[in-house]
């Protein structure tokens, strides 16, 4: 059985199956769908072999997991950077076995059994990555349709 992709209006379902690389996939099915810009508003299941990061002030500490853990949650958006591309700027709490809590941005992920989300496409609205300053982090802005 394969990936499951269900749009209806401006909202996606997706049940994503084991192995899946989570991110690449979503990409994936973002540019398959010509959506430059959503809202990621849920997804659990579990995953295994992820990286996670925390924004630091020499840039992100990032660390590596490679045990099943329990997705608790994603949240995030996806964002049109500069050069047109996709950005897909996605955060995650997670439990391991031992019911221990980790986070923060998520970098990488593959599916472990199942994953289900449900992302939300903004009518009149994009959702644009960019500097604001010389130099500065790439930063959410939000634009209202003309």
């Amino acid at each position: 059985m394969g990936n499951t992709i269900v749009r209806s209006g401006n909202i996606i379902s997706l049940r994503l199956e084991d192995g899946t690389d989570l991110l690449p996939e979503l990409k994936h099915i973002l540019e398959k769908e010509n959506i430059k810009g959503a809202v990621i508003l849920s997804a659990i299941g579990m995953l295994r072999n992820f990286t996670i990061g925390w924004l630091g002030p020499e840039g992100y500490v990032k660390k590596e997991y490679h045990d099943p853990h329990e997705l608790l949650s994603i949240s995030g958006t996806i964002n049109i950077m500069e050069d047109g591309g996709v950005f897909i700027h996605p955060h995650a709490a997670l439990s391991g076995q031992d019911h221990k809590t980790v986070g923060g941005h998520l970098f990488h992920g593959e599916v472990h059994n199942t994953l289900e989300a449900v992302l939300l496409v903004p009518e009149g609205v994009t959702y644009h990555r960019k500097a604001l300053e010389e130099g500065g982090y790439k930063k959410f802005c939000p634009q209202k349709d003309q």
